[in-house]
């Protein structure tokens, strides 16, 4: 009551409140993140270890234990998970939702290089990052173009420059580079030379150790001067390694070019992009969390321009596959809906109450508590996203609800002779209480969404705090801007009694409410003789009523049930895995015979891009994709926006027609539809069903996974059901013979390091690095052998082994025995153990 008398005694004060509201909104809609779904809250950080190399059982037993059981003592942390696929280790742990992100990175980081002496030699340090698990999709790709440049110069300036600059826009993180090969030196020996100079890859890996290496000699002090100094003990050019001796203290040393040759090229290759037929390097775009996919998208476009300007000369930047698109469409919509629900009940208001006074007063109220309800949000730490949005087209009915009941009111005891500030004095002090109530009732209904936890409370959370905060801005403005409108802005009319109608003023308008209001009162009675015949055969109202709820319950079986309505994102997305024996060559010959089959099946008038990323490199590109090696393969189609079907009819008529295909036997494949939002509320996951099988051994795990997935490929509506874990990679073991190679005097480390060596590179044995002096770049020095496409067993049991201060190598071969077996090409784990998992699709 208080409320309303002071509103009433001071307007200026009223005015002031709703300019406040107005210009705190405008401020907030200005700067609050707008985005597809809310801020994930609850904190997570993965940790990326790597070991080029290593296959994943190798992986799994010697680093991702590891760092599993150091991080895991982290407090608060509720679950890790880990991923173990060849030269990568992935480790994620999930923290409880009242831990601080900040104190979750730093204690994870801290317990995860504190496992580092525990880790094979020559690991690399492991490195912690934040983890968005409902931000694992990209919101678009940067690809960088140059035909001036081979593909590795072009990863360079990708890696280098353009994610440099694009740290620049605000909530953007571009983590890695796709695509194109790694610029390194690689020193390639000649098998043969090396024979007849009885070497062996060891040698040359020990000699550049001491020929090429970052030291700098210091000061140098000379009476009262300082010199600095400096020396070309590190290479200048590539060049110059083809000149560096390989042995010491002899008549005549040997160069490296007298058993190889150094170039400027670039590691093995294990992954590779193809964009629209072409090879390709892209940077990924991903947003900080909290940030705003929309200006992190609209902030990279706008900096292309500036970005090529800097870049060296005919590189192109373009920004495809916007995920954004859909986001704005989404938003777009709601805030249509929004907008129409709005003046449909401001037409209604003006049909009902019959006064376009009444009908500006409780329209206006409503953008105003939707601007409170921003305010909230915005204060509390929320975005504006497709729920936040659909809480406040809830909202709009409640609002205006508050609005009528009391302008209605009002204008009731306005007929019955008051004066305009005693009619609004009364006529809202009347309805407070059941309007306070009405609006507790809702706010308190949709509170236990709000304490919902898990994935359920990071949808409806913010849905309900944006019902309330409008809900309750509203309640005060029906108590302070309705009296003080209806007070001041309503006409002063000579008012006989409620019965007495107001002669209205001749119009179009006029005639037309007033035509209305007669149907209005025909339909009224109509409701009365309807709800007398009610009240008189109660028991037949009561009987109808049942059946109808009866009936009702025999369609639930037809319905399906889904916690979020399918999204057709206009992107289908499929996760192609070859044999597992495929090196990158033969798997992007597969991905080019599907790629054929998608442009045959898909008009060219229905897709904009294509987009494979083929393969997995051992670095934090392995953090972003579900490739576990180089035979698979994430391929994914960008379709127009007006497309004739949606993205769920094409994948469902691509399915049937890629099963059908005898020549695609050996491929499985599964088709993803849902982009961002699906992602998301499968918190980073392919598939919105994982059925974990633990316990017993690998062997049986698998055995239960595939017996599963016969029943559960029966169930209606199930797709793409599919055993996530393969057992059948090819391993060659070598099982050297210590006591043979100890007679020659070779260690198994011996043996096994020139294997390392010969068939991989030395990086992973021994790290020796070149900085470029033109660009300040600096790249790893590998010592390999040519890769061989022909390469046969025999030729690896030919490798000369020779330990350090042995006169003569011998054969791997008579120190070996090979023996080939099948291994996993993944491993998993959840909560420290080995789990199987049934992924299935919907």
């Amino acid at each position: 009551m208080w409320l309303i008398k002071a509103s009433l005694r001071n307007p200026y004060m009223v005015a002031a409140f709703v300019l406040m509201l107005i210009i705190l909104g405008s401020l907030s809609i200005l700067s609050i993140p707008i985005d597809i779904l809310p801020v994930f809250k609850a904190p997570a950080v993965q940790v990326l270890t790597y070991y080029p190399g290593m296959p994943a059982s190798s992986i799994e037993k010697t680093i991702t234990n590891r760092i599993e059981r150091w991080v895991n003592q982290a407090p608060g942390a509720r679950l890790v998970e880990s991923r173990s696929v060849p030269g990568v280790s992935v480790v994620k742990v999930y923290f409880r939702d009242d831990i601080d992100p900040n104190e979750a990175l730093t204690l994870t980081n801290s317990l995860a290089l504190g496992a580092l002496p525990n880790l094979p030699p020559n690991t690399l340090p492991p490195v912690a990052l934040p983890f968005d698990a409902t931000g694992t999709l990209p919101v678009g790709i940067l690809t960088v173009s140059n035909p001036f440049m081979d593909d590795a110069r072009q990863k360079d300036v990708a890696r280098i420059q353009v994610r440099n600059m694009l740290g620049a826009v605000p909530g953007c993180i571009s983590p890695v580079v796709v695509g194109g090969r790694d610029r390194s030196v690689m020193v390639y020996l000649d098998p043969a030379k090396m024979e007849a100079r009885n070497m062996a890859p060891l040698d040359v890996v020990a000699a550049l150790r001491k020929g090429n290496l970052m030291v700098t000699p210091g000061t140098a002090y000379f009476g009262s001067d300082q010199l600095l100094l400096d020396s070309n003990a590190m290479a200048e050019k590539v060049e110059d390694f083809n000149d560096m001796p390989l042995t010491f203290g002899g008549v005549s040393n040997v160069l490296l070019r007298d058993i190889g040759r150094a170039e400027d090229a670039s590691a093995i290759q294990t992954s590779r992009v193809r964009i629209d037929d072409r090879n390709e390097v892209f940077v990924p775009i991903y947003r900080q969390r909290g940030s705003s996919s929309l200006k992190v998208v609209d902030g990279v476009r706008d900096l292309i321009p500036a970005m090529e300007e800097r870049l060296p000369k005919g590189t192109k930047l373009d920004l495809v596959m916007d995920q954004t698109v859909v986001v704005r469409s989404a938003l777009s919509s709601l805030v249509e809906e929004a907008v129409i629900g709005a003046l449909l009940v401001s037409i209604m208001i003006l049909l009902f109450l019959g006064n376009w006074r009444m009908t500006l007063i409780a329209s206006f109220s409503i953008p105003l508590a939707l601007m409170g309800a921003v305010i909230g949000l915005h204060i509390t730490g929320n975005t504006i996203n497709a729920m936040t949005l659909a809480g406040l087209a809830l909202a709009i009915g409640p609002l205006v609800d508050d609005a009528i009941v009391e302008l209605e009111n009002n204008h009731r005891n306005y007929h019955m002779g008051k004066s305009r500030v005693r009619a609004a004095l009364d006529g809202c002090s009347e309805v407070m209480v059941p309007v306070l109530v009405a609006t507790f009732t809702t706010v308190l209904v949709l509170a236990p969404l709000a304490l919902m936890p898990g994935i359920g409370g990071f949808l409806f959370r913010p849905l309900t705090l944006a019902v309330g905060f409008a809900m309750l801005t509203s309640f005060l403005l029906s108590r302070t801007f309705v009296p003080m409108m209806c007070a001041n802005f309503l006409p002063d009319e000579h008012l006989h009694s409620s019965a007495t109608p107001v002669a209205r003023k001749s119009g179009k308008l006029s005639q037309f409410l007033d035509r209305f209001q007669l149907i209005l009162d025909r339909l009224t009675q109509r409701y009365l003789s309807l709800l007398d015949w009610s009240l008189e055969h109660r028991a037949t109202v009561v009987f109808g009523v049942v059946m109808l709820f009866v009936l009702s319950l025999g369609l639930l079986k037809g319905i399906g049930r889904e916690f979020f309505p399918q999204v057709d994102a206009g992107q289908i997305t499929l996760h192609l895995r070859s044999p597992s024996n495929l090196r990158l060559d033969a798997s992007e010959n597969r991905v080019k015979q599907v790629e054929q089959f998608l442009k045959e099946n898909l008009p060219a008038s229905e897709r904009e891009m294509i987009v494979s990323e083929i393969g997995l490199n051992p670095d934090w590109s392995a953090a972003y994709t579900t490739n576990s090696g180089q035979q698979d393969a994430v391929i994914r189609v960008q379709l127009n926006q007006k497309r004739s079907k949606s993205a769920q009819e094409y994948a469902a008529k691509l399915r049937n027609l890629f099963n059908a295909k005898p020549e695609f036997s050996d491929l499985r494949v599964d088709f993803d539809t849902g982009g961002m939002i699906s992602t998301a509320l499968n918190q980073g996951a392919s598939s919105p069903i994982d059925i974990e099988i633990e316990g017993g051994t690998v062997e049986q795990s698998l055995i239960i996974a595939r017996k599963l997935r016969e029943s559960v490929s029966s169930v209606r509506g199930t797709v793409d059901v599919r055993v996530h874990q393969r057992d059948d990679a090819p391993y060659l073991v070598l099982d050297v013979d210590r006591v043979k190679a100890a007679k020659l005097g070779l260690s198994a480390e011996d043996v096994v390091l020139q294997v390392v060596v010969a068939l991989n590179s030395s990086v992973s044995v021994s790290r020796n690095f070149w900085i470029d002096s033109q660009t300040g770049n600096q790249y790893f020095v590998g010592v390999q052998y040519p890769e061989d496409v022909d390469r046969k067993l025999d030729d690896v049991m030919g490798l000369p082994v020779k330990g350090a201060g042995q006169p003569t190598s011998v054969n791997l071969g008579s120190l070996v025995t090979p023996r080939r077996k099948s291994g996993a090409v993944e491993i998993n784990h959840a909560g420290l153990r080995k789990v199987t998992n049934l992924l299935v699709n919907t």
